[in-house]
């Protein structure tokens, strides 16, 4: 059979075209595929978690900044190094892998304040604080430090210690190092003339804790919301009036609280409760009540809490609905970024966090 080059051209030219449709639609189900990624960097706009380790974020490539809580002090301000948890090898592994993620340590937080107020307050303790985090930050390799000093009483003369604290750091550290803070619901704490208006040229951006509110109802006999987003959004125009909303990130909770009631219906904030039973993590909430949540008559908080109710347990806490509306909301508001406290309490689909990326994500820049 004879077959001329006129043939084989248009053979030709029909397999070359048949291939580029094969990788087109190869290409197309690879972008598809990544858009719909629960890994995919949020950028534009900063997403930060806590963190007891690395290896608690399932997806780190969805965050701009890790922060690993927390470093242990005594109280002449001695690091202990072996309070954080990884190696320079362990970082050096993950950048690799994750090189955009930055990767900050944490000096506080609630269950170490007690130990780092004496270190802050004491001139000589604050300089060696000071020199000993600087120094564990270059030797493990991290992009900075977050400051989480809670709660001190005395703000007047603790602002100007925390304030030479912050800026010894920056002086050790230079502008190529990030120092972050986590910010308090005190009014003192963000007022004008307070601390996070004074740090405001030495930190990088400031974390805001809009969660803990019931913390005066634990032991007051009546039911308050910790996560609540009427509180929420007021926390944040607050600070705003002191600080750019682009140098502050929303935060949110992937935990509640739960208060023993008389009987099984949802409850509402400032009723009365038998008792606060404690803090509850958003996958033991799910294992107990499933996908059952309420609002309660009388309580607009517009999808920012969810409540429910199991055997005379009434649970507080955030689900894929809320931290979708505070995301949401702290975007549509300018806000630089969000922040969750903490990785180990989502559960283990990473379902809250993969909600708050994708939120993100929706307002890329």
């Amino acid at each position: 059979m004879k077959t001329n080059k006129s043939t084989l051209l248009n053979i030709s030219m029909l397999l070359l075209a048949l291939i580029g449709l094969v990788l087109a639609f190869s290409l197309l189900l690879t972008s598809c595929s990544k858009k719909g990624s629960p890994t995919e960097l949020a950028s534009g706009r900063r997403n930060v978690i806590y963190s007891y380790k690395l290896d608690d974020v399932m997806y780190p490539e969805q965050y701009t900044h890790i922060v690993i809580s927390f470093l242990k002090t005594d109280k002449e301000g001695n690091i202990f190094a072996s309070s954080f948890p990884h190696k320079a090898t362990k970082i050096k592994t993950f950048r690799e892998k994750h090189p955009e993620v930055k990767i900050l340590c944490s000096l506080g937080g609630g269950s170490n304040s007690d130990m780092l107020a004496p270190c802050i307050i004491n001139a000589e303790a604050r300089k060696k604080l000071a020199e000993q985090t600087a120094a564990l930050i270059k030797d493990r390799e991290l992009d900075g430090v977050d400051l989480d000093w809670e709660y001190y009483d005395d703000y007047k003369a603790s602002n100007a210690a925390y304030l030479d604290l912050a800026r010894q750091l920056r002086a050790l550290l230079g502008k190529d190092y990030l120092i972050t803070m986590a910010g308090q619901k005190a009014e003192e704490f963000y007022a004008e003339e307070s601390i996070v208006t004074m740090m405001n040229d030495v930190l990088d951006f400031t974390s805001v804790m809009t969660y803990d509110f019931d913390y005066e109802y634990r032991s007051n006999g009546k039911i308050g919301f910790n996560g609540n987003f009427t509180e929420t959004r007021a926390l944040m125009e607050d600070y705003a009036r002191y600080v750019s909303k682009a140098k502050l990130n929303t935060g949110i909770p992937y935990y509640g609280g739960k208060y023993q009631v008389k009987e099984d219906r949802v409850y509402a904030r400032d009723e009365k409760a038998v008792s606060y039973l404690g803090s509850v993590n958003y996958p033991n909430v799910v294992k107990v009540i499933g996908d059952k949540a309420a609002t309660p008559d009388g309580y607009a908080d517009d999808n920012g809490v969810a409540l429910a109710v199991d055997n005379k347990t009434l649970y507080i806490f955030d689900n894929e609905t809320t931290v979708r509306t505070k995301a949401a909301w702290s975007c549509d508001q300018g806000f630089g970024g969000v922040m969750a406290w903490v990785a180990s309490d989502d559960d283990g689909l990473a379902t809250l966090q993969k909600a708050v990326t994708d939120t993100l994500n929706n307002y890329r820049k």
